[in-house]
This record gives C-alpha cells, sequence and structure tokens, in this order.
C-alpha cells in the first residue's frame, strides 16, 4: 500500500501523512507507529500503522482493491 500511495505523492512523507490522516479520519484516538523485522522483505522490515478509529467495511475495501 505504501508502494502504490507514494507513486500518488511526489514525496515519500506526503504518503505517510496520508496514512496518519486516514487514522484521524476514522475518528482514531490513538495511532501507532512501529517497525517490525521480517527478513524475507527488501530492506528487512516494514512499518506499521495502527489505530482505533471505525475503518471501513469489507464492501467498501473490495471495490477500491478491485479499482486499483
Amino acid at each position: 500500500y505504501l508502494h502504490t500511495n507514494s507513486t500518488t505523492h511526489t514525496f515519500l512523507f506526503g504518503a505517510l501523512a496520508e496514512l496518519v490522516d486516514n487514522s484521524k479520519d476514522a475518528d482514531a484516538k490513538n495511532l501507532d507507529i512501529y517497525t517490525c523485522k521480517d527478513p524475507s522483505l527488501r530492506g528487512g522490515f516494514y512499518l506499521a500503522f495502527l489505530d482505533d478509529g471505525c475503518g471501513m467495511h469489507y464492501g467498501k475495501f473490495c471495490r477500491i482493491e478491485i479499482n486499483e
């Protein structure tokens, strides 16, 4: 997702800001951002965003995935 988001933003930090803003839009009160090691990935880790926002329902998610 970050790679896809970064291709629509000319600045990588714009993509990161978009992910943080998504949490705000979902009325999240808490947002944790952390890294996880995963040797199977290029670079060996991934960046995780975990919030307590309302998120989106499954049907909307499926429509977004189909359109990309």
